[in-house]
């Protein structure tokens, strides 16, 4: 690469059956070569990047604490959910919380059908998301390997996942490289990258916080997949996170506070991407400092969810106070905080008990206003909702507008 250029110029020959102009014409573009990551990347980071590093630092520090002293589970839930749901909005992949659980209900109770249930397409897909993100913080905390990676990656995008990386160019916008944001690097410079990556999280002794903001910068960067780079290399993020210690009972909502200003995120990036080994200390330093910020941010965020959840958990412990300890009741609240929208049939088998008890459990919750029949295009069907639980995440992905929820009515705890 001369004079250590990492932007190289190619051209594109002209394609005569594009529909654009631009296309037809062909021309020159900028590809990226990306600089391999050093066994240490904090010697380009400045003074006052890692000061805002161990600034933040402690808060992630706190979430972390807190997460496990009170590993409530509706909050464990609601953050991964959360940040799915957020990871999946940042790609243009947008849907409401309440249809998402309404997905991955009709996946568990295959007696959901009709009109209502259909156009959950987007929402299946975000369902894989979800998936990865859950995965993500088991799998990633050994070593990390291609497979390791590949498994969170397939669970994203299976549509596009055959076993490896990308054998293709792939860009970021535009018809055409000609007209794209961004060209990565070629398909073959792919594997020696990665392999690379993966050396540094698995032997790099930089700070954690450090480590993650550039593993997830170099992985947007080099771009393996076709398709489904974004989520997957945010949910690297939470498996290093994990990985490292600092949260092992949660995730922080770091697409939650991505998603506010998804510009910025790709000017971040882009700035990442420097032009020659002289300009690595600045763009590494300014992409680890916001990259930090954002974090910060994130923990903000986490508290709030901390407390909010708390206080769901406190409230439906005063609803059912009366109830006996060994009712299917109690259980039924902790299947809810994985899916807060629920059908009697659904409950049946994960109670494992028979039909009049499934109903009976509804009815009983249905009274205590823990759950509400659920509005809008679901009002008809015999589905049910914890709507406390989904009004948690509709204020933390706001930007699409939510499903008509019941209004919450105070029951009388059952007897």
């Amino acid at each position: 690469m001369r004079d250590g250029a990492l932007w190289q110029r190619e051209h594109q020959p002209g394609d005569l059956s594009a529909m654009r102009s631009a296309d037809r014409r062909g021309g020159t573009y900028l590809r990226y070569f990306p600089a391999p990551l050093d066994e240490s990347m904090a010697r380009y980071v400045s003074a006052d990047a890692m000061g805002t590093v161990s600034d933040v630092a402690f808060a992630v520090a706190r979430v972390g604490q807190r997460l496990r002293e009170h590993p409530l589970p509706i909050l464990y839930a609601t953050l991964v959910r959360s940040e799915s749901i957020s990871s999946s909005w940042v790609e243009g992949l947008r849907e409401t919380p309440r249809n998402v659980m309404v997905a991955q209900l009709q996946g568990q109770d295959p007696g959901l059908d009709g009109y209502q249930f259909q156009r959950l397409g987007t929402a299946r897909t975000i369902l894989g998301n979800l998936d990865s993100v859950r995965r993500g913080v088991q799998s990633l905390r050994g070593e990390w390997t291609d497979a390791s990676v590949h498994e969170i990656h397939r669970t994203i995008a299976p549509h596009v996942h055959d076993g490896g990386y990308r054998g293709v160019d792939v860009q970021i916008g535009g018809t055409s490289k000609v007209t794209a944001s961004y060209v990565a690097p070629p398909a073959e410079n792919v594997p020696g990258l990665m392999a690379n990556l993966l050396d540094h999280a698995n032997r790099s002794g930089d700070n954690p916080l450090v480590k993650a903001a550039i593993l997830h910068a170099q992985f947007e960067t080099v771009h393996p997949y076709e398709d489904g780079n974004g989520r997957t290399g945010r949910v690297l993020v939470h498996g290093y996170l994990a990985r490292a210690g600092l949260l092992d009972q949660g995730v922080l909502p770091l697409s939650v506070v991505l998603r506010r200003d998804t510009d910025e995120y790709v000017r971040q990036l882009t700035a990442f991407r420097h032009g020659t080994p002289a300009d690595r200390d600045a763009a590494v330093s300014g992409f680890v400092a916001w990259f930090a910020e954002t974090l910060g941010r994130s923990c903000e965020v986490a508290e709030g969810i901390i407390e909010t959840a708390a206080e769901v958990e406190a409230e439906w412990a005063e609803r059912t106070a009366h109830v006996r300890a060994d009712s299917r009741v109690h259980t039924a609240l902790r299947v809810l905080a994985e899916q807060p929208v629920v059908t009697a049939r659904y409950l049946q088998s994960a109670l494992d008990t028979s039909k009049p008890t499934a109903r009976a459990v509804v009815d009983r919750l249905v009274e205590a206003g823990i759950l509400e029949p659920s509005g809008g295009r679901f009002r008809r069907a015999e589905v049910y909702q914890a709507s406390a639980l989904l009004r948690m995440m509709d204020r933390l992905v706001p930007g699409v507008q939510p499903t008509a929820l019941p209004r919450p009515t105070p029951g009388p705890a059952p007897r």
